[in-house]
């Protein structure tokens, strides 16, 4: 963004790479900004940002499918393996007894 501060002050600022420039003149000033954009500094900011922002979306779009998956194999989970009987219970070779 590029804009006036004052008499013979123009700034311009990349919000996403936290860069500021200050020149006398507008034409200056908007040759800082077509520098910094032209540059891998800005282009890996960029899309490091809004790939952080797809990760975020992706994640809570995913959260509620997962919850319900969870929910849905501990319905369906099998029994513990123990015995119906409980004198088997106490056979030691097998089931641990006591």
């Amino acid at each position: 963004m590029i804009r006036k501060d004052g008499k013979a002050r123009w700034t311009y600022t990349c919000e996403p790479c936290s860069v500021h420039a200050t020149s006398p003149d507008q034409f200056r000033a908007i040759e800082a900004q077509q520098r910094h954009e032209k540059g891998l500094g800005h282009f890996g900011a960029v899309i490091g940002r809004a790939a952080d922002e797809l990760a975020k979306v992706y994640i809570e779009t995913l959260r509620p499918i997962g919850d319900l998956m969870e929910s849905i194999s501990a319905t369906f989970a099998p029994p513990p393996n123990l015995p119906h009987d409980p004198s088997m219970l106490r056979d030691r070779r097998k089931w641990g007894g006591r």
